[in-house]
């Protein structure tokens, strides 16, 4: 029986396929310990839970005034706090292995001094997370960099040469990936968790003939979602489509009588029934739709890697990309119409579910862990 130390932190589609490769791991009679922040430890209850104690004691408890992103850095992606959590969690066990999200620097920074295996998991297309010159080198390299030089490591160039001295396994599939991928990434294709039947119902009856389009936006701490959610039920009302848009932590929303709004549903129940998702174009969601062969109308927020997947799903034929900050309810509208009625975008989101069905999956990520 190997043991297994999982670094991860509450972003938004992290989570899953770290969930996944847990939920492997342990599945073949390995010890699985997750390390986190302490809201995560419901979300990882079938795991033992470890909180990184020093970064966690920082992470505010509500969105500070300023936003999340003034102090995601900080306590999250270059977390100097990390480097000793990290050295407490190895000392008080004998791990095989560590796989860590990444997106945390400070972790991997200390990992590349220590003796025990790591795996970097990308949970996007790498391309798109963290292209060199990129938003995210202009944010984070100079604190990533300030982290490095206390352990007495070299600077980085570029985000992603923290990930070049380990394995590197990348959730995605070269199709969604703008650029191409350094020499040792693996492409294992998207990792998606066993979840319990959520019992839900269809508040439409069986026989009902207009389309489903799904609304699905992040539900990570970085952005709030209402505007986005909201155009697009404006968008769709009175129109010959149900609606399914799951709101997450979206309040006060109009929602017109042909949708229904939960708070959140497993993408696994409801894609095999939809004609068109329309997203914030978070790698989860865009991989999850195409992988049912469903077209995609992406209202990316501005940052990270949405707007490089928007594009891309564009350029694939996969769907239509708006600008989500301004795209209008009628503009909308007529993108959900463009991908419904022209074949050629389900067909072509069809190529990808099948090149996303032929990905090695989690048994290809297991695989790549020392053995």
């Amino acid at each position: 029986m190997a043991r297994w130390l999982l670094l991860t932190w509450d972003g938004a589609g992290n989570q899953t396929p770290m969930t996944a490769l847990a939920q492997a791991l342990a599945a073949r009679g390995d010890a699985v310990t997750v390390a986190g922040y302490g809201h995560q430890r419901d979300r990882f209850a079938a795991f033992a839970f470890r909180t990184l104690p020093r970064a966690a004691a920082r992470y505010p408890a509500a969105p500070p005034p300023e936003g999340w992103m003034a102090v995601l850095p900080e306590t999250v992606w270059a977390c100097a706090d990390h480097v000793s959590d990290l050295d407490d969690l190895l000392a008080e066990a004998a791990y095989d292995g560590v796989v860590a999200d990444c997106l945390m620097f400070g972790a991997l920074a200390a990992l590349e001094t220590r003796a025990t295996p790591c795996t970097v998991l990308v949970h996007s297309a790498p391309g798109a997370l963290a292209p060199p010159g990129g938003e995210m080198d202009a944010l984070l390299l100079p604190a990533v960099n300030a982290v490095r030089a206390g352990l007495g490591r070299p600077p980085l160039a570029a985000l992603r040469d923290a990930w070049a001295p380990f394995r590197v396994a990348c959730t995605s599939v070269p199709e969604l990936d703008p650029l191409p991928a350094p020499p040792g990434y693996a492409y294992v294709g998207p990792l998606t968790p066993a979840r319990s039947p959520s019992g839900r119902r269809s508040p439409w009856p069986d026989a009902d003939p207009r389309p489903l389009v799904l609304a699905s936006f992040s539900t990570g701490p970085a952005w709030d979602q209402t505007s986005r959610i909201q155009r697009t039920l404006d968008a769709l009302a009175g129109r010959p489509y149900r609606v399914l848009a799951t709101t997450a932590l979206a309040t006060g929303l109009r929602v017109p009588a042909n949708a229904n709004a939960p708070a959140w549903l497993p993408h696994t129940e409801v894609l095999p029934h939809a004609a068109a998702t329309v997203t914030h174009a978070g790698h989860g969601t865009v991989a999850a739709s195409l992988a049912h062969g469903v077209p995609l109308v992406c209202l990316p927020n501005p940052a990270a890697d949405q707007p490089a997947l928007a594009r891309r799903v564009a350029g694939l034929g996969a769907g239509v990309a708006l600008d989500g900050e301004t795209a209008t309810a009628e503009e909308i509208a007529e993108a959900v119409r463009t991908v419904t009625e022209d074949p050629s975008y389900a067909k072509a989101a069809g190529a990808v579910a099948e090149r996303i069905a032929a990905a090695p999956g989690v048994a290809g990520a297991v695989s790549l862990l020392p053995a």
